[in-house]
C-alpha cells in the first residue's frame, strides 16, 4: 500500500467522521426541538397564539371586506379593464392589498379567515 493509498483512505475516514458527526448533531437537535415543542408551557403559549390569530383574521377579513365588495363590483359587468386598475392603484396607495386575505384563507385551509 503507497502513501497515496494511505492518505486517500485516511480522507474517507474522516468524511464518514464528518457525516456521522452531522447527522448525530442533527438527530440530537431534533430531540431537543421536540422536548421544548412538547413541554406545556409552549402548548399553552401555542393555543393563545392560534386563538389570536383567528380574532386578528377575522376582524382584518370585516375590515377588507368593503374593498373586496368594492373591487368585484369594479369587475363585474366586463369593466374589467380600466375599473380593476383604478381600483388597485387606489388600493395600493393606501397600503393594502385586497388579496392578502384570500392567500392566507387559502394557505391555512380556511380555518383563520372564514372559508
Amino acid at each position: 500500500m503507497g502513501a497515496s493509498d494511505q492518505e486517500a483512505g485516511e480522507q474517507r475516514v474522516r468524511a464518514a467522521v464528518r457525516r456521522h458527526a452531522r447527522a448525530r448533531a442533527f438527530a440530537e437537535a431534533e430531540d431537543v426541538i421536540s422536548t421544548v415543542l412538547s413541554a406545556p408551557g409552549v402548548q399553552a403559549a401555542r393555543e393563545r397564539v392560534e386563538a389570536a390569530e383567528t380574532e386578528l383574521g377575522l376582524e382584518l377579513c370585516a375590515r377588507l371586506q368593503p374593498f373586496q365588495d368594492r373591487y368585484d363590483q369594479a369587475c363585474g359587468g366586463g369593466r374589467r379593464g380600466r375599473a380593476r386598475r383604478a381600483l388597485w392603484g387606489q388600493a395600493r396607495a393606501l397600503g393594502a392589498d385586497l388579496r392578502a386575505a384570500r392567500r392566507a384563507r387559502d394557505l391555512d385551509g380556511g380555518t383563520v379567515l372564514r372559508p
